[in-house]
């Protein structure tokens, strides 16, 4: 008699257990399911974040290459680049105690004579803040990258449009 007890418990104990464990199966294959599909959708979506990224990128490069080498986008960076430029002559020449200036020695012929000048007369300001290394970083980007005569050359094709 104890024997159908003991096997009425232990099937009830059995059918109890499983069907906790299948629940539990089931909740930790649902969370699983759950966890793949959101993966897979923030997945496509990135690829559709770096594809959208990519056709405006080559949109953008379409446009500029229809506007040609003075369209907007390269008459704005040319104005920066030579204000940027401008900024560091001022600023070099006003450190300087001597500069070249052009003269009519004897009346006749330009000439280039060599002209004192008082350090710091023109006061030219500083930009504010990060700004100097800014412009630094741009005169980096166009001036030192290659040698100057690659610089020459690029500008001369530039201008020859």
């Amino acid at each position: 008699m104890w024997e159908i007890i003991a096997k009425i418990a232990t099937g009830g104990l059995n059918a109890i257990l499983g069907t906790i464990g299948k629940t539990v199966t089931d909740i930790h294959a649902d969370t699983t399911t759950r966890y793949r599909n959101e993966n897979e959708a923030g997945n496509q979506l990135a690829g559709t974040v770096a594809g959208s990224a990519g056709s405006a990128a080559a949109t953008r490069a379409d446009v500029q290459k229809s506007q040609g080498a003075w369209g907007p986008y390269g008459i704005a960076g040319f104005i920066i680049a030579m204000s940027f430029a401008f900024h560091v002559a001022m600023i070099v020449l006003d450190s300087c105690s001597w500069h070249l200036v052009p003269v009519l020695k004897f009346y006749v012929v330009p000439w280039l004579d060599w002209q004192p000048h008082v350090v710091g007369s023109w006061n030219v300001a500083k930009l504010p803040g990060k700004f100097e290394d800014t412009e630094h970083a741009i005169l980096q980007a166009l001036f030192y990258v290659g040698p100057p005569s690659a610089a020459l050359v690029i500008a001369a094709k530039a201008f020859r449009r």
